[in-house]
């Protein structure tokens, strides 16, 4: 298996020297093994911030010239989500605090949110101008970080309301609060600077950041100009090397989702060995993108290969738009039972040219199964126990056993 490139930084590196040091996305930036305490912290040290939290950043809370997003990945409820195929990443604000005002955080970070993408929705570029660099590091062992790169508010396609939402949360005894969750675009930096060509982001570009010149400064990359500018994206987009995933991958390893799921598997095998789980996956496939329409089940014991079939809408807000049909396989599958491939042969016979099918389960894919759709190039949409789980808990808000129960009772309870 293949190592992350490691640079490693002892003592904090001086405005002079920051010349000589590159940001290099997905490289680890290492502690001083030595250094056993906060002394030994990273981010502080390269790039002259706090030393700690979730937020850190460089000039005033309310209008910072710099701002680092560190996810560690320990809060289990909260997990921010990287999503390398598509360079989004999502990342949740830090109000845990039942009662407490949305904004009135210890490190203000859900303030920064709201600053960062107020500027990014305006359409004022000279206002845009001031948006601050923000840059993206996770946890990498001990006090180590990675860098996964220069984020810009926003994801393409979405409307700029919907980039920075509240959503509600609970705690352990069941106290709600609300929290940010925001979205953000990973960029292709690769195209360099007016003054440097190829990859990393030039460590020289703080220096102009603190003192306020971060748009005008030689070493700013083109993408992020290009995006203040225009409101362009360039995300960084990357392609799995490897056709095999692992289950760790398309199941859920938060405890309060591997319950949900088992729930929601355990709910529908003891109503009627499954079959409404058809209706369900329906539901969810067309709750996950909104070009999916007139999408419907098939008769139980007669489905022919699939258990449903509908139409996709490419470009849905333009004239004369295509639909394209696909078919739709729904496995309601313990935790142990992954899709095969037998499952997944009985799909691919049935779609035709022009057509695609959408491959459901509260399981996961087999390596094999994944291995010959992938190396045959059949057009399968794959949606796992983990996707499924994720819609409930992120965008229904449904974060508990009870809750999930009565919302299936409620809409999944009669029988046809």
């Amino acid at each position: 298996m293949a190592e992350n490139y490691c640079f490693e930084v002892h003592e904090k590196i001086t405005r002079g020297e920051r010349a000589n040091w590159k940001l290099y996305v997905d490289a680890v930036y290492k502690a001083d093994s030595n250094k056993k305490n906060m002394s030994a912290e990273v981010l502080s040290k390269l790039l002259g911030v706090k030393n700690q939290g979730g937020f850190r950043y460089l000039g005033k809370t309310q209008m910072p010239k710099l701002v680092i997003l560190f996810s560690s990945g320990e809060d289990i409820y909260w997990q921010d989500e990287m999503d390398n195929s598509l360079g989004v990443f999502m990342y949740y604000g830090d109000n845990k605090t039942p009662g407490n005002d949305l904004h009135k955080t210890n490190l203000h970070g859900n303030e920064i949110l709201r600053y960062v993408f107020n500027l990014a929705a305006s359409d004022d570029e000279e206002l845009r101008k001031t948006l601050p660099p923000i840059l993206v590091f996770k946890k990498a062992g001990g006090r180590d970080v990675k860098f996964l790169g220069l984020a810009v508010p926003g994801i393409k396609g979405k409307p700029s309301k919907e980039w920075l939402t509240a959503v509600w949360g609970c705690n352990k005894e069941g106290d709600r609060f609300q929290n940010y969750k925001a979205l953000f675009t990973i960029l292709n930096t690769s195209s360099g600077s007016v003054v440097e060509d190829g990859f990393g982001i030039n460590l020289a570009w703080i220096n102009d950041i603190e003192d306020g010149n971060a748009y005008d400064s030689p070493y700013a990359p083109k993408v992020w100009k290009k995006y203040v500018q225009k409101k362009k994206y360039s995300p960084l987009l990357s392609r799995m090397l490897a056709y095999k995933i692992g289950i760790e991958s398309q199941m859920p390893q938060e405890k309060d989702k591997v319950v949900m799921l088992k729930e929601l598997h355990d709910y529908f095998i003891q109503k009627d060995n499954g079959y409404s789980f058809e209706q369900f996956a329906a539901d969810i496939v067309e709750s996950l993108d909104d070009a999916v329409v007139n999408i419907e089940t098939t008769r139980p014991y007669k489905d022919g290969g699939f258990d449903a079939e509908g139409r996709y809408k490419i470009f849905k807000n333009v004239e004369n738009s295509v639909f394209v049909e696909f078919y739709m396989q729904a496995k309601c599958y313990g935790c142990k039972n992954p899709v095969t491939v037998t499952d997944t042969a009985r799909l691919i016979s049935r779609i035709k040219n022009r057509q695609f099918g959408i491959m459901i389960t509260t399981s996961y894919v087999a390596d094999q199964a994944y291995k010959e759709v992938r190396e045959d190039g059949h057009p399968i949409v794959f949606i796992n126990g983990k996707n499924i789980i994720d819609y409930i808990y992120d965008e229904c808000e449904i974060r508990t056993v009870e809750r999930l129960r009565k919302w299936l009772e409620l809409n999944y309870g009669e029988s046809e």
